[in-house]
């Protein structure tokens, strides 16, 4: 049996589960969003979400700007080499840090839940039909758009 399985109450079924990038899942029942992390550790989290608690998801796409930027530093950092190997090799590795950065914080989700100080940030395999099942189920119980249509860029 999963973690999920396990956390629904009789009668309770799942409507539609998501695998996340990081492993683990996120299913959606009729009332509530269960976030299930580490499952491949055997020792999973699960996080238990009503849907009337849920008030904001947002979705980050990849940011473009910051890669180009990462791509800038990179570049100086191996045109500087030639002029000071250190300095330029810092520059170049710190580009290349933030640009796998950049590209592994692509398609975060964030579902901001009322009376919790921080959101419930999860890496959904396909951020498209994660926010699609998600805004069903929300216009669905609230008969209003909780998804405050943010995606951010």
């Amino acid at each position: 049996m999963t973690a999920i399985s396990d956390a629904l109450p009789d009668g309770e079924t799942v409507r539609e589960r998501l695998s996340l990038r990081t492993g683990g899942s996120v299913a959606l029942t009729g009332d509530s969003l269960l976030v299930v992390t580490g499952e491949s550790s055997g020792d999973p989290d699960l996080t238990r979400v009503a849907l009337d608690d849920v008030v904001e998801v947002t979705v980050e796409k990849f940011d473009y700007f910051l890669a180009v930027l990462s791509i800038l530093l990179v570049s100086y950092g191996l045109y500087s080499v030639p002029k000071s190997a250190l300095l330029g090799a810092a520059f170049a590795v710190f580009g290349t840090a933030s640009l796998y950065w950049t590209y592994r914080k692509r398609g975060k989700a964030r579902i901001k839940v009322e009376g919790r100080a921080k959101p419930i940030s999860v890496f959904p395999a396909d951020t498209e039909a994660f926010t699609d099942a998600l805004r069903s189920l929300l216009d669905l119980e609230s008969g209003e758009s909780a998804t405050g249509g943010a995606e951010s860029e």
